[in-house]
């Protein structure tokens, strides 16, 4: 089937033609003769504007506000979940506030009793407060070989609740071969208040 062509100034012509007749006839006739013909239309219009196409707009207008706002929520509370669960595993890795008056010395006997390692100085637990967050400090003095440094370390560093080895000084024992004096500071932090 071969494409037609479609005159468009034919249609426009006829159109123009119609509006020019409408016009000629209303300033011949005056336009109060067309009055009711007028007003019957203008309610026609309003009344398809304002009963059939309004509020279908309207509508829509508030279900995509509604979409908008049930999409941002939805990003909203992901965001919220990733950001408690990060909370919730950094305040599984910390001790209790309840815990706070002897966890730290304990858990450091506890750490040097698995090595079978005896301290030859064991300082009281520090404490500075910042940010809501308690920070504890220990510091311990033993003399053992270096092998047994390093297990003890490790146990320190990988426990649970956290601990961590702030500060560490290995000096060669003289008098003794294979022997070192360590002095080591622990510290760990414990929450004020925990959010959930």
């Amino acid at each position: 089937m071969a494409a037609q062509n479609i005159d468009l100034n034919v249609y426009l012509n006829a159109v123009k033609a119609e509006g020019e007749l409408v016009l000629n006839t209303i300033r011949q006739r005056g336009a109060k003769r067309f009055g009711k013909a007028f007003g019957m239309a203008g309610i026609m219009i309003a009344a398809a504007y304002f009963g059939v196409y309004k509020p279908p707009q309207d509508k829509i207008s508030r279900l995509t506000a509604q979409i908008e706002a049930a999409r941002a929520m939805s990003q909203s509370s992901a965001a919220y979940k990733d950001v408690r669960n990060q909370l919730a595993g950094s305040y599984g890795s910390l001790p209790l506030l309840k815990d706070q008056s002897q966890w730290l010395s304990n858990a450091m006997i506890d750490s040097l009793r698995a090595d079978s390692l005896t301290p030859e100085m064991f300082r009281p637990v520090m404490e500075n407060e910042v940010s809501g967050l308690i920070f504890q400090t220990s510091t311990v003095q033993l003399t053992t070989g270096f092998s047994n440094v390093y297990t003890w370390l490790m146990r320190l560093e990988g426990a649970t609740p956290l601990m961590h080895v702030s500060n560490l000084e290995i000096t060669k024992k003289q008098d003794m071969i294979g022997q070192n004096v360590v002095s080591a500071s622990v510290m760990t932090a414990i929450p004020k208040k925990r959010f959930n």
